[in-house]
């Protein structure tokens, strides 16, 4: 389904449960209605929205606070990968060049899996394997100095701080709002238009257009919270930039390196 039709489904399906609502409950009601009818149930409406409002501005803040996680996570992992680059200039010769290949192969790894990497929240297995790969590399350094020593350690401790900000990227591609919280986001909805069908005005088009207006933004928020719950997949999903950023830096790096090695012999 596509998201343009999704937003068509909450909107408009909002505003057709409004209307159909409120002249069902008319068609009904008409009889019925005496003098103090709204003074006794707007306080009761009112209640209920104010509740309904409550957690539905928390929902919405928790999931853009989830999605803007990570955001800034994804961009910090790529970010990580900038430091080990440079760091990795300062290992032996032979064993910085694979390494900075093998965080050129991480990187476009992530970039070419990213479609994949949508669709199931899978990470990409070349990119696993350039992982386990770089470990092996580090296990085999062999310092020769306290320079290339305290770069050993800093270095490990960037890759960590890679690791752990690749595991969220994972897990946030994973994750989604429980059932229960959609059940009550979307039963308050219901109930809080519902309650505006049973308050009556002589004149329905009023009625129609203010409770299509209420059950509209209603929709609308709702269908905030489904683009955002999955923060890598939709209009607003998350995408490779920064690792492609950080491809760029590297020939950068490479380039800097290779004019300071010339101006020093």
């Amino acid at each position: 389904m596509s998201w343009l039709l999704l937003g068509i489904l909450f909107v408009g399906g909002s505003i057709v449960f409004a209307i159909a609502g409120i002249l069902v409950a008319r068609k009904f009601m008409h009889k019925h209605v005496a003098e103090g009818h709204n003074e006794v149930l707007a306080p009761l409406f009112l209640t209920a929205g104010v509740l309904y409002a409550v957690l539905l501005a928390f929902m919405v803040i928790a999931m853009w606070e989830f999605y803007d996680a990570a955001k800034a996570n994804t961009a910090q992992e790529a970010s990580l990968l900038v430091p080990l680059y440079r760091q990795s200039m300062v290992m032996a010769p032979e064993k910085g060049e694979e390494m900075r290949h093998l965080l050129r192969e991480y990187s476009e790894s992530v970039v070419n899996g990213w479609e994949r990497f949508r669709e199931t929240g899978q990470g990409s297995a070349r990119a696993r394997m350039t992982v386990d790969k770089m470990v092996y590399v580090f296990s085999t350094l062999a310092p020769a100095t306290k320079p290339r020593e305290l770069v050993a350690a800093q270095f490990l401790t960037t890759f960590s701080d890679l690791m752990l900000a690749r595991n969220k990227r994972l897990l946030h591609a994973s994750e989604s709002l429980s059932w229960i919280m959609w059940i009550a986001v979307i039963g308050g909805g219901l109930v809080t238009v519902g309650m505006s069908f049973v308050l009556f005005m002589d004149h329905v088009g009023p009625q129609l257009v203010m409770t299509s207006v209420l059950s509209a933004m209603i929709g609308l928020l709702l269908l905030l919270m489904v683009v955002l719950n999955k923060p890598f997949v939709g209009p607003l999903g998350i995408h490779p930039e920064p690792f492609e950023a950080s491809l760029r830096l590297f020939d950068q790096i490479d380039d800097d390196f290779k004019k300071i090695a010339s101006e020093a012999k």
